[in-house]
């Protein structure tokens, strides 16, 4: 697709969401249940509830974002981003009998003209950049046992989904915030990402406990490390089996502090695959990590209807280490941010956000000849601030203007500091 039809696609997607505004309007002036309903297809005729009762869930959303680097970086311009997925979950206990079993198959069509092109950020502006191609994504069985207790997951999945994810994050764009850099930001000798996440999973085996009545968990999981490179003729099956494992852990506890909801969690990884030695140039196997993040609402109101206090502010922290020096590109990384629910009188539904993350890198990387801008181009740290408001004008419907600096871009030669303008509208089908 060109970059007019890919910016005209966004485009409509953003102006799709100025409808939303009308959800305030009267309900006469609108077609029964559409700015209410969860998807923006109708189930009038019930065809979504008759393949539910099937066993069937199909879901599909799409994603458009357009970013302007308006200055510092490597060079001002424009690029634009596109995220359609589609797929179905299959419920074999309706299905087949199979009880607690699941099926699920996701599919990603991306199309992108990279915006770290333009920032040179090591973190980039948006986390649905990726090469341009029509891929496989999930593909694996879910087994709940002992009431729920016990889940497992085997097949095609990645680190993205189950590790390190700090609630509050999520309303981010800014990937570092989403997931820490020193867990999906490390990378092969090969070249390739050192454990599966978007765009591209593995194989792999996840384990959760969530004992009855107990506010801890712990889950566990096993991947290839090599998920193959992010090139458009790779459609997600281009992992690469004999090129090491990673091997996960976390645990976390749910508990209340003032009455006020909150998650405290830390976990570590260990990744035997061959990673090359920055002092030496030659492969050498095995690095590690540990991470921790805090999830914390802040301030809260009660439901009129008299369901769970609602969180209106909240905070959270997170931040890791990887090693050995010699093996790791980000080395460290820490952030913290807030969330604030309804902002704006009249728009209980909005979320804005501000997140600050540091990412620290290698000494022996930045001073190596392996570093791309040359030793000692890529200094100590890249500091990314993101300041963000998602409006919710459906649940199936929003559109997310955000604005983001780049202090010391680890990719821009000249260090210097990056601008970023951008918006994102999301639908869900």
């Amino acid at each position: 697709m060109s970059f007019r039809g890919r910016l005209l696609f966004c485009v409509a997607g953003i102006f799709v969401g100025s409808l939303g505004f009308a959800a305030d309007e009267p309900a006469t002036t609108t077609p029964a249940g559409l700015w209410n309903r969860p998807n923006l297809l109708s189930d009038s005729d019930s065809w979504r509830t008759q393949l539910n009762d099937a066993g069937w869930q199909p879901f599909a959303s799409w994603t458009g974002e357009l970013w302007d680097n308006l200055g510092g970086g490597i060079r001002p311009g424009m690029t634009d981003d596109m995220l359609l997925t589609g797929g179905t979950e299959a419920d074999l206990e309706k299905l087949a009998g199979w009880k607690g079993g699941t099926l699920r198959v996701s599919f990603n069509y991306i199309q992108s003209t990279h915006p770290d092109h333009n920032t040179g950020a090591f973190n980039e502006p948006t986390n649905i950049d990726a090469s341009n191609q029509i891929r496989l994504y999930n593909f694996y069985l879910r087994q709940k046992l002992f009431d729920d207790q016990l889940t497992l997951k085997i097949g095609q999945i990645g680190a993205d989904d189950d590790f390190a994810q700090c609630a509050a994050t999520a309303l981010f764009i800014n990937p570092g915030v989403n997931m820490q850099p020193i867990l999906v930001n490390q990378v092969l000798a090969n070249g390739n990402p050192s454990i599966p996440h978007f765009p591209l999973d593995a194989p792999g085996l996840f384990a959760r406990i969530d004992p009855k009545g107990c506010p801890v968990y712990t889950q566990a999981a096993i991947y290839l490390s090599d998920a193959g490179s992010d090139v458009s003729n790779n459609h997600g099956w281009g992992w690469h089996p004999g090129h090491g494992l990673v091997y996960a852990a976390e645990t976390g506890w749910n508990y209340h502090w003032a009455q006020k909801p909150g998650t405290l969690a830390a976990g570590a990884y260990y990744n035997d695959g061959q990673f090359t030695n920055w002092n030496t140039g030659a492969g050498q196997h095995g690095i590690f990590g540990f991470y921790g993040f805090l999830n914390q609402a802040l301030c809260q109101t009660s439901d009129p209807g008299g369901g769970d206090p609602r969180p209106i502010l909240t905070g959270f922290l997170f931040g890791g280490m990887a090693g050995p020096d010699d093996l790791v590109e980000p080395d460290c990384d820490c952030g913290c941010g807030l969330d604030w629910c309804g902002p704006l009188p009249g728009r209980p539904k909005d979320v804005a956000g501000v997140a600050l993350l540091y990412t620290g890198f290698s000494s022996a990387f930045t001073r190596s000849a392996f570093n791309a801008n040359g030793p000692g181009v890529t200094t100590a740290g890249e500091t990314n601030v993101e300041f963000t408001y998602q409006v919710n004008f459906t649940p199936w419907l929003s559109v997310q203007p955000d604005f983001q600096l780049v202090f010391n871009p680890a990719n821009a030669g000249n260090r210097a500091t990056a601008l970023v303008v951008g918006a994102r509208a999301a639908v869900t089908f």
